[in-house]
């Protein structure tokens, strides 16, 4: 009877241990609607020493694709960001994202780490690109670039 109870313990502290060592679920943030102007969220509140996951979840307009999302951190390392779509799937990874998306649906970046030194630090900037508008201003520059050669062009032969 001794020996079984020495062998709970003995589990139980082990589980206890492993437990103590995991990713302890960490904030998370709404960031609503994404628009072309940089959403940043800020983690301040690691500030305990450990691993840590943080989740920021947001949702792409019917008109932008494409999103660009990147990681700033003090005291943290090990930091990983992957780029999930609603159903869970792994859409990008790597401290930082510039990728094609399905406009109007929902996706969450999670990031990962350890803080090294309390407080760590965590901020996380995303932004939808307005790759239409780019290209139509590109278009006018060209058009307007086009008139003023044509005019110098016409004062130089006549």
């Amino acid at each position: 009877m001794k020996l079984l109870t020495n062998l709970l313990v003995a589990i139980a502290a082990t589980g206890a241990m492993g437990s103590a060592q995991a990713q302890t679920p960490g904030s998370i943030f709404d960031l609503g609607m994404l628009t072309p102007t940089a959403t940043v969220a800020t983690d301040t509140s690691l500030v305990s020493t450990g691993s840590f996951l943080d989740r920021f979840n947001f949702t792409l307009d019917a008109t932008h694709h494409m999103v660009t999302g990147t990681t700033d951190s003090t005291n943290l390392g090990s930091l990983q960001l992957g780029l999930y779509d609603s159903k869970g799937t792994l859409v990008s990874s790597g401290l930082s994202f510039h990728t094609d998306l399905t406009p109007g649906a929902s996706y969450y970046a999670q990031i990962s780490g350890n803080v090294i030194t309390s407080p760590g630090k965590l901020t996380f900037s995303v932004a939808a690109n307005p790759e239409p508008a780019e290209w139509m201003l590109l278009m006018c520059g060209l058009v307007v670039a086009g008139f003023i050669a044509r005019r110098k062009i016409g004062l130089v032969a006549g």
